[in-house]
């Protein structure tokens, strides 16, 4: 009788390796695919989501807009990268802008893109472009990205603050703060390719937090967000800082600038503001959203200094959701107004009108 022949020592080691081998590859490849179609669902779904960008969280009824900020444990920002590396369309609105205003949230919060739109465009036929970035005091990093993108408008308006005790429009730094958070404004040192995952992954995060927000607040309770989520147009630049505490609110208290005016600036400031000012390669009007650390001082000094003119509002008791500089809708669109009222009477923007568009190609 013939018996089945089992293999031994060496041989019977390398059969059954081999075996193993072969049904680990089956199920290797079998995994591998079915991870590639979920991949590639995945990415199909997120392309037909339409948007500013891949993967970007859009507003149903508006596809310009798309989630800048946000996150329920971790705060994180979308427009540094977007803008900095030229991803979705921002940086081709702000090509086609006539006039772009600079800054940090104060600014963000401060101006009424319909009344910009109303006063602006509809009666000077002039494009406006809000580049201001929350929580980036320092000019340097919209300098380099205007270098970078070859934005040249024809006119530049620059909050010329000091950053509320944090830093100054004037200053070399390249940090972020989002409250005590302070660190490396990170899209100056990834790629491209880099970047691109970071947006990805940001939206990726939040929409799996929008998803599972009802099931781990039913398990661990309600826990509030660090900051208010907001959203950003990329075909203007504003910001809808709607769901921060009391922005939509009447009564808010008035901003008091409690600064003592003998707040002078220094020959470095004053040197770094003359040469932001020529890189930037248009004319520059210089102006301050009032804040309780605002000096009016530094800013006609500075504007002395470097010879470019200001457009500062009569007043500086605007309504403010924090009480501290970040205005409220109502204190934003009194600020709006009197801020192109001041503008209209700069020489800088009166020109614009006589010159025509002479913006670089």
């Amino acid at each position: 009788m013939d018996y089945p022949m089992e293999l031994t020592g060496r041989a019977g080691k390398e059969a059954k390796a081999g075996s193993l081998g072969r049904d680990g590859r089956r199920y290797l490849g079998g995994l591998l695919g079915l991870t590639a179609a979920l991949l590639g669902g995945l990415g199909v779904w997120l392309a037909a989501q339409g948007g500013d960008h891949f993967s970007a969280i859009s507003r149903p009824e508006d596809r310009a807009w798309y989630r800048n900020f946000g996150g329920d444990s971790v705060t994180e920002i979308q427009d540094q990268d977007l803008f900095y590396h030229h991803i979705g369309r921002s940086i081709d609105y702000a090509r086609q802008a006539d006039i772009i205003i600079l800054g940090s949230s104060l600014v963000s919060f401060a101006v009424d893109q319909a009344i910009m739109r109303e006063r602006l465009e509809q009666r000077y036929g002039l494009k406006f472009y809000n580049m201001a970035f929350v929580g980036v005091a320092s000019g340097e990093f919209v300098r380099q990205i205007a270098l970078k993108h070859h934005i040249r408008p024809r006119l530049w308006i620059v909050n010329a603050d000091d950053g509320g005790g944090g830093g100054n429009f004037f200053h070399r730094n390249l940090t972020r703060a989002f409250g005590a958070d302070v660190r490396p404004i990170p899209s100056i040192r990834l790629s491209r390719f880099g970047a691109a995952y970071e947006v990805i992954r940001r939206n990726l995060r939040w929409r799996f937090e929008d998803a599972t927000r009802g099931w781990r607040q039913a398990l661990a309770g309600p826990r509030a967000a660090p900051l208010p989520r907001f959203d950003r147009d990329d075909r203007t630049g504003a910001a809808d800082m709607s769901t921060f505490p009391r922005f939509l609110a009447d009564g808010n208290p008035t901003v008091k600038m409690t600064r003592d005016p003998d707040c002078h600036t220094t020959p470095d400031v004053v040197a770094n503001a003359r040469d932001i000012v020529q890189s930037l390669g248009a004319p520059v009007v210089l102006t301050l959203v009032p804040n309780f650390h605002g000096c009016l001082t530094q800013l006609r000094e500075i504007a002395a200094a470097i010879g470019v003119e200001t457009a500062l509002p009569a007043r500086t008791d605007y309504s403010s959701w924090d009480g501290g500089g970040h205005l409220d809708g109502r204190g934003a669109a009194d600020f709006t107004r009197d801020l192109i009222t001041a503008l209209e009477r700069t020489r800088a923007f009166q020109e614009l009108g006589e010159h025509g568009d002479r913006r670089h190609p």
